[in-house]
């Protein structure tokens, strides 16, 4: 997930276009706030009046002061064929986003795991699916969500897994919350109170059972690698078998990125 501290929107729309489809691009101003709360950023992305703003904790920033943008835009004219300044600017922004500060992010690390456990890569739309709910729990907290984030009602985005034989978007949905539940709970001074609070659960019961009900495990039986390892071999017999990972080749794209 990319947070963008940033009001024009030339420049955010630009960031999104430059970022891999895998990942969501935070650019509204409220939910950037709720991201850097809730969520687990891999890169903040400054510019104008942000730059004055107070680094967001530890997580890895880039900066687009004044100076860099305006090298950019004489740059840009001084070319035989200059160029559309969006287009211009998504180019320039895609090579420094790929060159980003910062090493692999634990959702990176859980994505390589569950690969693992399923024996085979895994494909695209499970991968931006997975990755958005990782990375912000607290936004994918319900399928009207992911269906809004897919552009899509809940019955059709519902409607597309069905056609493929997938088990409903639900509860793949509520595997990765488990998934990111786990990775705060692998911190064993983290009470489940507050673990089921960060990650968007309305309660520390109602992660419990649901725990439960998907895993077979409790709360503190995640909380080392034992435990985490179990988590993902059991999601990936019932739900990432071969055939449902060729399933999820067809499902499309699934994800939409909306003008800033």
């Amino acid at each position: 997930m990319i947070v963008v501290r940033c009001t024009d929107p030339l420049l955010r729309n630009a960031i999104s276009r430059a970022a891999s489809v895998e990942e969501d691009v935070i650019t509204d101003a409220d939910l950037a706030i709720e991201a850097l709360h809730g969520g687990f950023a891999r890169l903040v992305v400054r510019a104008g009046g942000y730059l004055a703003a107070k680094p967001i904790d530890d997580t890895p920033l880039l900066d687009l002061d004044d100076a860099t943008l305006r090298r950019w835009e004489v740059e840009r004219r001084s070319e035989e064929m200059p160029l559309p300044k969006p287009e211009f600017l998504t180019r320039r922004l895609q090579a420094l986003l790929e060159r980003a500060p910062g090493s692999a992010t634990w959702v990176d690390t859980a994505l390589a795991d569950l690969s693992r456990a399923a024996g085979a890569r895994l494909p695209l739309p499970l991968r931006s699916f997975a990755r958005r709910v990782l990375e912000f729990p607290t936004r994918y907290t319900s399928l009207h969500a992911v269906a809004d984030a897919c552009g899509l009602s809940r019955g059709a985005l519902k409607a597309r897994f069905r056609r493929r034989g997938l088990a409903s978007p639900s509860v793949y949905l509520r595997w990765f919350r488990l998934m990111a539940a786990a990775e705060v709970l692998s911190d064993r001074s983290v009470t489940v109170a507050t673990a089921a609070h960060r990650v968007g659960f309305t309660s520390d019961g109602n992660l419990c059972r649901t725990m439960a009900a998907l895993a077979q495990m409790t709360p503190t039986e995640v909380r080392n690698v034992h435990g985490w390892n179990r988590l993902l071999i059991t999601f990936a017999w019932a739900h990432l078998t071969p055939g449902a990972l060729d399933a999820w080749t067809q499902v499309g794209q699934l994800f939409q990125r909306r003008a800033a």
